[in-house]
């Protein structure tokens, strides 16, 4: 059996952590079960680890490194692309990380781009936060499906209710209690490496135009201009 790669872009705050983690759990419950491995990338790929025979589900925002997108992207079966209007982005950075704008725009800049140059393959499936994705039932089904893998009768909704905001909120609550969580020493914030949830991920609202208070004016055009043609193709969603 060679290696297959399922790749996870998100642009940032547009529900990639919760799509990454319906596309691991749907792997985990498979008929017959698939065991994945996960792998989270933002500069350099690791390629040697992605070698290995088995499924690889990489996540990533953005990944500086040129020629490991252009390899990363050669060797993927699927994408699943997760994208949301760029001020928003820009905006949740800003208020749940600490990000002073220009940083925040840069991350979201990279990121944005990624999805746009894979929206259109063959090999993806593109999601828009706006259409509240995340609230829709049937995404572990869906997402089954376009990765590849059967589910049983029911295994779709279990996997959904697992991923419902209050147990998620409720698993993070755990984190500081549980064994090979990392904590940010700047920050203080937590993250599992198996699901990729941080503790900032807690406390969220989902709000959908939270640039129109999280922005000034003028950053918000900032974002417009610097994202001119990525906001067409959001536009088009």
């Amino acid at each position: 059996m060679g290696a297959k790669l399922i790749w996870c872009i998100g642009l940032y705050a547009s529900a990639s952590t919760w799509a990454f983690n319906v596309v691991r759990l749907v792997h985990a419950v498979a008929e017959p079960p698939v065991r994945a491995q996960t792998h989270f990338f933002a500069d350099r790929v690791d390629f040697a680890a992605l070698a290995a025979p088995g499924t690889h589900i990489v996540k990533s925002h953005e990944i500086d490194d040129a020629a490991s997108v252009e390899e990363l992207g050669k060797r993927a079966e699927r994408f699943v692309i997760t994208v949301r209007d760029p001020r928003d982005a820009v905006a949740s950075l800003m208020t749940y990380h600490g990000h002073e704008f220009e940083r925040a725009l840069g991350h979201v800049d990279k990121a944005m781009r990624l999805c746009v140059r894979y929206a259109a393959d063959p090999r993806g499936q593109v999601f828009y936060y706006e259409s509240k994705f995340y609230e829709n039932e049937t995404m572990p089904d869906i997402l089954a499906a376009h990765v590849g893998v059967t589910l049983g009768g029911g295994m779709g909704a279990k996997i959904f209710k697992a991923l419902r905001r209050e147990e998620v909120e409720s698993y993070i609550a755990t984190l500081p209690g549980r064994p090979g969580v990392l904590q940010d020493r700047k920050s203080g914030d937590r993250l599992d490496p198996q699901t990729h949830w941080h503790t900032h991920h807690a406390g969220r609202t989902g709000q959908i135009g939270r640039w129109q208070s999280g922005l000034t004016p003028e950053q918000a055009q900032a974002v417009q201009a610097r994202l001119r043609d990525c906001f067409k193709f959001h536009a088009e969603a």
